[in-house]
């Protein structure tokens, strides 16, 4: 991955995150590797989309242990189960993927696009990297949220 792949990928695990904080670092980052706005915005798209399948994700199992109607949106619990078809097929945009379900604790989200990604041919080397990536954003937010509590 060049600098401002990895800064992509670390804008997806911010977002993913939910730390503002990163996402304004990543996007100046990415802006001074040479970045557009419209790689920029494919990344955030792309990490909102796995923030809200990990949302209906769990609203479902919660809602099947409770033994209760599912209450997450029907388009969403639908598409739950599997890769959202705005999802970019593309290298980057499963790198991304990758790195925001791991930094929203979503393991099934996370399978699914590490196969999606070992599918389109993308190097087991770059998929641990973009999962190293998600490991420093996430310790980074985390330890951002401890100072203000």
């Amino acid at each position: 991955m060049n600098e401002g792949e990895v800064e992509l990928v670390s804008i997806g695990a911010s977002i993913a995150a939910g730390c503002r904080h990163c996402l304004t670092v990543h996007v100046r980052e990415a802006r001074k590797w040479g970045v557009s706005d419209r790689e920029i915005q494919s990344a955030m798209s792309g990490a909102l989309q796995v923030r809200e399948s990990a949302q209906a994700i769990m609203e479902r199992h919660g809602s099947r242990l409770l033994k209760l109607k599912i209450f997450a949106r029907e388009d969403q619990a639908q598409s739950a189960d599997r890769l959202d078809p705005a999802t970019p097929a593309t290298r980057i945009g499963q790198l991304v993927a990758i790195a925001s379900s791991f930094a929203v604790n979503c393991t099934q989200s996370l399978e699914q696009h590490m196969s999606s990604a070992r599918a389109i041919g993308v190097p087991e080397d770059e998929i641990e990297k973009a999962l190293d990536i998600s490991r420093f954003v996430k310790g980074k937010a985390d330890s951002l949220c401890c100072k203000w509590v």
